[in-house]
């Protein structure tokens, strides 16, 4: 509906906040579940009244209805399985181009080279890495300048090409997506091209050259994207015509959790991400615990068949620790977790004072933009171990025990720190975990939301994982002694830290990690750096993680707004202060004709309309009756079209009439809502808020004595509730325009140096 601003409210809707949703198709909960209701009835009667061979091919059919849920799970589980399989050999693939080739075939990777079928067994036999150098399986490029060219280059070119399939194939695939699938599953339908063939196509194939490029991206957001694209497009085909909008998100959540379940390897942490990050208070429920549970489980099943690193495991970085926590080491994890909270505060600004930069400046040279931070990144990261080789690789090394290598992995600077003799070989490994560590915050804070498809899970796992290494270093040298702590802890707990952090996730974290490292003796740090992560993030004022806070830089349309002052002053406004009174009614009874040129008028912008009484002779004429959507309207009309009704016919909308024997007359009253829900105009916007907020409706109606004087929509309480946070409070995030400035006119310097053009 059209939103008329009361004199008494001044506010201003065309803001950022919700620049974008006019995207959004807002849908209503309860009349989805009284679609629901009524089509489960029409299955229920199918096997009536059937003989014959007629009733067994009912009875398969009936078969079918009664499995189709399983069945779907069940796919939408292997299909996910199967992409991650792909996804992960490839990836590695390309990652380890950039470093070597394999002796027998270069289409190899590692994971396939240092294996081999033994001759005793018949099973596949695992060679360590450095074992398979040493014999000549794996061969690095041995001339500096030619593995610093080759890294370069390839780096490059892989970021270009995933630029390039984004912007030119789908631009649907770039960035995330959780943002938009929290908001879809919230009650918003998105653009079907979100979940297309092509964008998950290109999602798949862009999402391995985007990470193998080196830039500080992670895969675990683009997977829920990918996964629920799977599950749109198998929901679609196998359950197109029985499915309301709240049965499709239960998949979707479902299938965002073994998007995650399948990126960590970790499938009790994919159904808490579904439950906690997914779901909103009105989806909490057994059936989506459920649908969850089981496709997570299909999906790692299904990798874990696939084997992608060909030694049993589907995480490269699990880990066993041998060592017990001290008492005395509280005050380290503390320290973590501050360092969790300010990553998480810091980063997701600067993050997103970078998407309004690219937004306002550098929205022209998409291509140009991914080129030059590509070219940076790989020439920063080159020399550096922790950051040259993959993150997931990285992190593997960080974690683990000294004693818990092999005998080839014992020479590593992280173990030798104890014999250096002089503190050169300390600065030297302990600059270049630093170095890592600041060089890859900065890098998400460009790289997360430009023309790429990426996450940015595992790159903050990867900041915390190098800063918490560097911590132990400082804690063996001048507190400790060496073999008293185990580091490799302090890399996980700053994983967890910069997770929880980034994320705002508690309780999803800590099973993610456990699931990863398998470190249950560590449960009560872990627990402790999560919560003190999560104090300190609160401190600063602000709520929700970086896809909430995303939602509201988007303009998305979305309930929950991340503001410290979100509903201080809802209590001040009312209803008939946002009310639209400028309402399109339909009245109980009209001709065909009526209806459809109504209908041509309007359009699609309005999603129903309220029906009144026309009986002048009664005294309640023009109250309303009811509620019909436009939706249910245009279905049932292309009914009576195809059985020739004209357009002198009568449509009757009262469920009081007697339907009547004589083609001018049709029945539309089983369309009809008799009971919308209607609020009083002096009740306060915060009441109306949790209505929208536990009801899930779309549409509010005002009346009074019964007599409809005007009506809310969910959209317009947005418009209002966010320029007026925006009125009182200011921008949602505020930052100095000089430094926008200064930055713009180094940037603009430089094109005009290499001439570059708009492409």
């Amino acid at each position: 509906m059209s939103f008329q601003r009361s004199p008494t409210v001044s506010t201003n809707y065309m803001i950022p906040e919700v620049r974008n949703f006019d995207q959004f198709t807002t849908i209503d909960w309860v009349e989805e579940e009284s679609l629901k209701e009524f089509k489960s009835s029409l299955d229920d009667n199918l096997y009536q009244y059937e003989v014959g061979w007629r009733r067994y091919v009912n009875l398969i059919h009936i078969l079918w209805m009664r499995g189709r849920s399983f069945i779907t799970l069940t796919a939408i589980g292997i299909t996910v399985g199967c992409l991650a399989g792909f996804i992960q050999i490839f990836t590695e693939t390309l990652v380890n181009w950039k470093s070597g080739h394999c002796a027998r075939n270069w289409m190899l990777n590692k994971s396939f080279c240092c294996t081999q079928i033994s001759q005793e067994t018949g099973k596949l036999d695992v060679i360590g890495v450095v074992q398979c150098v040493k014999d000549g399986m794996w061969i690095n490029w041995n001339n500096s300048i030619i593995a610093f060219l080759i890294f370069t280059v390839l780096s490059v070119i892989f970021a270009m090409l995933s630029a390039f399939m984004v912007k030119f194939l789908a631009p649907m695939a770039t960035g995330s997506g959780i943002t938009e699938i929290k908001v879809h599953v919230s009650g918003f339908q998105y653009k079907k091209e979100f979940y297309s063939l092509s964008t998950l196509a290109v999602k798949a194939i862009a999402l391995p050259l985007a990470i193998s490029s080196g830039l500080s991206v992670g895969k675990e957001g683009p997977s829920v994207h990918y996964a629920t694209c799977c599950g749109y497009l198998i929901v679609k085909y196998l359950l197109q015509s029985t499915l309301t909008y709240p049965e499709q998100s239960e998949y979707l959540i479902a299938s965002s959790a073994s998007g995650v379940a399948v990126a960590f390897g970790a499938p009790i942490g994919g159904v808490l991400f579904g439950l906690e990050e997914m779901s909103t208070a009105a989806q909490f429920n057994l059936s989506t615990l459920w649908k969850s549970y089981y496709v997570a489980l299909c999906g790692v099943s299904t990798l874990q068949y696939i084997n992608p690193f060909r030694n049993g495991k589907i995480v490269l970085f699990e880990v066993t620790y041998d060592k017990s926590w001290h008492v005395q080491e509280l005050s380290i994890f503390i320290i973590l977790g501050i360092f969790g909270g300010l990553y998480g505060n810091f980063i997701s600004k600067w993050n997103i004072w970078y998407v309004e930069f690219r937004r306002k400046y550098l929205s022209k040279w998409p291509l140009y933009e991914v080129l030059v931070i590509a070219i940076i990144t790989a020439l920063l990261s080159y020399g550096n171990e922790f950051l040259q080789t993959d993150m997931t690789e990285s992190m593997g090394l960080l974690f683990h025990e000294c004693q818990a290598y092999d005998n080839s992995k014992w020479d590593h600077p992280l173990c030798q720190i104890d014999q250096n003799s002089t503190m050169f070989g300390f600065l030297k490994i302990y600059f270049a975990l630093i170095f890592a560590t600041v060089i890859r915050a900065v890098g998400i804070v460009v790289s997360y939301g430009c023309r790429i498809p990426a996450g940015i899970f595992v790159p903050s796992m990867a900041v915390g994982a190098t800063f918490g290494r560097s911590l132990s270093l400082l804690v063996e040298k001048f507190i400790t002694g060496s073999n008293v702590i185990t580091p490799g802890t302090y890399a996980f707990l700053g994983s967890a830290a910069a997770l929880s952090g980034i994320t705002n996730m508690t309780l999803t974290v800590v099973v993610i990690m456990f699931e990863l490292t398998g470190a249950f003796n560590y449960i009560i740090p872990t627990m402790l750096v999560v919560a003190i992560t999560r104090i300190v993030f609160n401190a600063f004022g602000t709520e929700g993680g970086i896809a909430e806070k995303m939602i509201a830089v988007n303009g998305f349309p979305y309930l929950a707004f991340p503001h410290q002052n979100n509903e201080l002053f809802l209590n001040d406004y009312f209803v008939e202060d946002i009310m639209t009174s400028r309402i399109i009614t339909i009245k109980e009874t009209m001709h065909l004709s009526e209806l459809e040129l109504l209908l041509e008028e309007v359009g699609d912008r309005y999603a129903g309309f309220p029906i009144i009484k026309t009986d002048s002779q009664e005294d309640n004429a023009g109250k309303c009756i009811g509620y019909v959507s436009l939706q249910h309207i245009k279905a049932q009309l292309g009914t009576f079209s195809d059985n020739g009704s004209t357009l002198n016919t009568i449509v009757d909308f009262t469920k009081d009439n007697i339907s009547s024997d004589d083609d001018q007359f049709i029945q539309f009253k089983d369309l009809v809502n008799y009971t919308p829900f209607t609020v009083n105009r002096s009740l306060s916007l915060a009441r109306l808020y949790k209505m929208f907020e536990k009801l899930g409706c779309n549409i509010v109606l005002v009346e009074e004595s019964g007599f409809l004087i005007g009506l809310i929509t969910k959209k317009d309480f947005l418009r209002f509730h966010r320029s007026k946070n925006r009125e009182l409070f200011g921008p949602l995030y505020k930052f100095d325009g000089h430094l926008d400035d200064k930055l713009w006119s180094l940037i603009t310097t430089a094109i005009d140096k290499l001439k570059f053009k708009n492409i």
